[in-house]
């Protein structure tokens, strides 16, 4: 029996030993004698329930995720990574495909559910997540440099624009580099990105397409960039490794920030040999809406046979 319960049964035979009591006028006589008892039960009572919450609150570690810390020599800053590993990846002795994605402090948690869902449909495999972030979801007094990181040219409306190509260094000579040598990863590399982070995406497919091997830009931010990287995109040089990309847009986003520049260079990509692309208009989207989206079916359809 708990200490309440065993306490309850005790003050209701308390109670009916003094109604007995006072009926026969003997009260007073007793009360003094049974008052230091009844306070010392109570005080008991009490003090066995202050040692029972300690065990109402219990500290639960997330399952598969881990997070580093790297010091980038490349963009001089130190990034917090989340990985997020297969299910029973420590019994098996297989090699898995990694999933990378932008703006990691955001997007970790929302494409471990998706990819989640995503298994339990059998649409897309086991796979390694791997997030560099900026540590924003951790500690206040971090900050995000996506401006800095996702852009390749300086652009008059984003003061701390043009550091991409030290980020796609980062993305090349450290980060993968240590995801393959701590991991079983395979040779499939997904780029995920969105809005600035498409903007990367598309860049590195354009410039340096054979670091992935498929790529998902949802609502990349062109417009300030369109015509450099309509320019470049029939310098693309393919390997047999890259095969799809996937572009999207919002129905209801604004036309000339985001449809327009989109389109045209789809177009462009369109025209590359051996390329695969497919582009989607989410009906009702906006821009802050569709992140879940472009994700959720840029894997289905890179995974789709």
């Amino acid at each position: 029996m708990d200490p309440s319960s065993l306490k309850e049964l005790f003050l209701s035979g308390l109670r009916h030993f003094f109604c007995f009591l006072k009926e026969y006028n003997i009260m007073k006589r007793i009360s003094l004698i049974l008052l230091p008892f009844i306070i010392l039960f109570n005080n008991s009572c009490k003090s066995t329930k202050e040692d029972f919450p300690s065990n109402k609150y219990q500290h639960i570690e997330t399952k598969y995720t881990e997070i580093k810390q790297i010091l980038s020599e490349e963009v001089d800053d130190t990034f917090y990574v989340y990985i997020r590993l297969p299910k029973n990846y420590n019994e098996s002795n297989k090699r898995y495909p990694v999933l990378y994605l932008l703006d990691g402090d955001i997007s970790f948690n929302m494409a471990t559910s998706v990819v989640r869902y995503l298994q339990f449909d059998k649409s897309v495999p086991d796979l390694i997540i791997v997030a560099p972030a900026y540590g924003t979801m951790m500690n206040d007094d971090e900050q995000n440099y996506r401006e800095r990181d996702y852009t390749f040219s300086k652009f008059k409306e984003i003061e701390n624009s043009g550091g991409g190509y030290n980020y796609s260094n980062f993305l090349e000579n450290e980060l993968i580099p240590t995801i393959d040598s701590s991991y079983r990863t395979n040779s499939s590399r997904i780029l995920n990105g969105y809005s600035l982070g498409g903007l990367f995406t598309l860049n590195t497919l354009i410039e340096s397409a054979n670091k992935f091997q498929y790529f998902i830009a949802g609502s990349p931010y062109l417009v300030s960039d369109i015509k450099r990287l309509t320019d470049q995109v029939e310098n693309i040089t393919l390997s047999q490794d890259v095969k799809k990309v996937f572009i999207t847009v919002g129905e209801l986003e604004d036309k000339r920030t985001y449809h327009t520049p989109i389109q045209n260079l789809t177009k462009q990509l369109e025209k590359i040999d051996g390329l695969e692309l497919k582009f989607v208009e989410f009906k009702n989207g906006t821009h802050f809406t569709c992140p879940s989206e472009a994700l959720t079916y840029g894997l289905k359809y890179i995974f789709e046979n």
